[in-house]
């Protein structure tokens, strides 16, 4: 197995993002003024594997627009072909896309891809409802056109700390496990590497992995409870199995692959 780190771009973001306040003020100051964060990067994965190359979401495109609390620093030639490219791999070769969430630095470089693409089904009905459709519009962050993920069900069972989960190979060495909180359907995807430790694709379960020790809910979730008590279920099972965490905006997402750091 062979797992690539694709960055596309960067964001910057309101602190206020990053650590939020507790209580109504906690969506609230993301749309008033506030100090932003260094450029974070936009990371997407690939996995190669069992004669497969499997993406996990697909970052982001030059035409993002900004938003009250980020601001994009993406390129096209920042974008998902170049990046495939620069890790010797081919869009061509792509055998399957597995979305994390429905957030547009996450799906937009779909543009690019022919290949089947799927999304918990959570998630689906979540991005069909009235909240995200009005939000979408009042941003102008639509959905990439034929934007038509086959929907499927984290009906496996148990695996580590997580009660709900699905395989995404035959041999169940890469693993979609349920991860709410940030929208009520994300999902992260736990790959078996070569050495049995635990390589969790964390879309963005959290912004870092400082987050995740602190415990700290961020400010697009709607329940900030059940987001609480997924952070939760990722340090258990971090405790059960060495596990090289990965958030799609964390700055030390390459290094901690590339040297294989476990959460301790």
């Amino acid at each position: 197995m062979r797992i690539h780190a694709l960055t596309t771009g960067g964001v910057r973001v309101k602190r206020t993002f990053l650590f939020p306040s507790r209580g109504p003020r906690r969506q609230l100051d993301l749309f008033l003024p506030g100090p932003w964060s260094e450029p974070l990067p936009i990371h997407c994965w690939a996995i190669e594997h069992d004669g497969r190359l499997l993406l996990i979401d697909s970052g982001e495109t030059a035409t993002a627009r900004d938003i009250p609390f980020a601001r994009f620093e993406v390129a096209p030639e920042h974008e998902l072909p170049a990046a495939m490219a620069a890790a010797g791999l081919s869009l061509h070769d792509v055998s399957e896309v597995v979305l994390t969430h429905h957030h547009g630095d996450h799906v937009d470089g779909l543009v690019h891809v022919r290949a089947p693409v799927r999304i918990n089904e959570a998630e689906l009905r979540f991005v069909a409802t009235v909240f995200p459709r009005v939000m979408r519009r009042i941003l102008r962050q639509p959905l990439p056109p034929a934007f038509a993920p086959e929907p499927f069900a984290l009906d496996g069972g148990p695996f580590g700390a997580f009660q709900r989960s699905r395989a995404l190979s035959h041999d169940g060495r890469i693993v979609a496990v349920d991860t709410r909180g940030h929208t009520p359907g994300h999902i992260s995807v736990i790959c078996v590497d070569d050495s049995g430790r635990h390589v969790m694709l964390a879309g963005d379960a959290t912004d870092t992995l400082e987050q995740l020790h602190a415990r700290r809910a961020d400010a697009i979730a709607p329940d900030p409870k059940a987001h609480v008590a997924t952070l939760d279920t990722i340090l258990a099972h971090s405790a059960q199995h060495p596990t090289v965490y990965l958030p799609s905006h964390d700055p030390g997402s390459v290094e901690r692959l590339a040297a294989a750091i476990t959460v301790s």
